[in-house]
């Protein structure tokens, strides 16, 4: 796991005799799994080099972590992937200068970088990615609304895809526990009421929101880690920070119809990597939960024991994005006793496990309850394993 390596041992492995791309792609399967990296890998590649991400550094994140810093760009550069580095957005004194420290201290890792404080900040940084120098960008606005303002301008001229505030601190956290996905949508006003925030965690939630709700124009993922967890934050499905993100929006459907029937197939067959079965969208099927990109979607079936769960379903790059939490909630907010089975290889048993009240093994199975009266178990675990294959 990734907490288990140092700055050290990455840095021995890419002094190694491999090539440094070939030294990072075997890191990234130590810190994820090998397909969840290659998969992200993939993802980010197939995308404009300045749409990739950006960093938001404070000033003593940057004062304290910016050898990890460094380290971490020349890592992603050996993938050709360039981030661009924002400093002075929360208005600390010395942001040029830990910007030319950067510099150097990339420059002596064999990383190109350019400073940027023009006001033609977008064309530059566009500039620089394309030949892979790591933009380093200064937010120079007088004030906080301004320097947001700034901000959220680079994000919609590059169409930037993640958002990620490194801090010393990582995520967010609630009692001692990491709070991992954030609802802006929903959860913002609950959240701020909760006296444990800090200053700086408050002013984190409201910009989020701002920029996610209000100022960019597309999809942007924000995210809060740690510079010590940013490749498992970026190359594992799970991350490791918090993610703040609008709430999906989920579609119900009474059956299938009005359903895109050839999308939930695509949805379906790349979940499960699995061509479906031509019966399974002939069924009948009480109500349908689709997430309104098609990247999530949930099929039930009405009993007289409760509801049967026929299909879960969210892609790889939506679930890193919290879409299977959205499509969970409305799915038993409908439908409080729910039962369904997975087999032995379903990548998803252990979330599984954290949603039910109980689980049963038969043969290949795992039949999964929740909110179901004991007495109703055994039945309900017989017609489980009663249903259809679908694959």
């Amino acid at each position: 796991m990734w907490h288990t390596f140092t700055n050290a041992t990455v840095c021995y492995r890419l002094r190694t005799a491999m090539e440094p791309a070939e030294a990072v792609l075997r890191f990234l399967a130590g810190v994820g799994t090998g397909s969840e990296a290659e998969f992200y890998l993939r993802l980010f590649r197939g995308r404009a080099r300045e749409s990739f991400a950006a960093l938001v550094v404070d000033g003593e994140t940057m004062r304290e972590n910016i050898d990890s810093v460094a380290l971490d760009l020349r890592l992603l550069h050996s993938l050709s992937l360039t981030p661009v580095v924002v400093l002075g957005f929360y208005d600390e004194p010395g942001a040029e200068l830990s910007a030319s420290t950067l510099h150097t201290k990339l420059h002596a890792l064999g990383v190109p970088s350019v400073t940027i404080t023009s006001a033609a900040r977008a064309q530059a940084i566009t500039s620089a990615a394309a030949i892979g120098s790591v933009p380093i960008l200064c937010l120079d606005g007088r004030d906080l609304e301004t320097r947001l303002g700034e901000l959220a301008t680079t994000l919609n001229d590059l169409k930037t895809h993640k958002l990620i505030f490194l801090r010393t601190e990582g995520g967010l956290a609630l009692h001692g526990q990491l709070v991992s996905v954030v609802n802006l949508s929903d959860e913002l006003e609950l959240l701020l009421a909760m006296p444990q925030w800090n200053t700086d965690e408050r002013l984190l939630l409201t910009c989020a929101n701002r920029l996610v709700l209000e100022l960019v124009a597309h999809e942007v993922l924000v995210t809060a880690t740690a510079p010590l967890s940013l490749l498992h934050e970026l190359f594992t499905v799970k991350g490791a920070g918090t993610l703040l993100r609008r709430g999906a929006r989920v579609l119900r459907f009474e059956g299938l119809a009005g359903v895109e029937l050839e999308r939930l197939r695509e949805l379906l067959e790349a979940s499960f990597d699995k061509p479906l079965r031509e019966s399974t969208l002939g069924r009948s099927y009480s109500h349908a939960y689709i997430e309104s990109r098609y990247r999530g979607a949930a099929l039930v079936t009405s009993t007289r024991l409760g509801t049967y769960l026929s299909k879960f379903a969210v892609t790889r790059e939506a679930q890193g994005e919290g879409i299977g939490r959205d499509l969970w909630q409305v799915l038993v907010a409908e439908h409080p006793v729910l039962f369904w089975r997975a087999c032995s290889s379903n990548p998803i048993r252990s979330w599984y496990e954290k949603q039910c009240d109980g689980r049963v093994r038969a043969r290949e199975w795992t039949v999964y309850f929740k909110g179901l009266a004991p007495e109703r178990i055994p039945e309900a675990i017989g017609h489980a394993l009663a249903q259809p294959l679908d694959f």
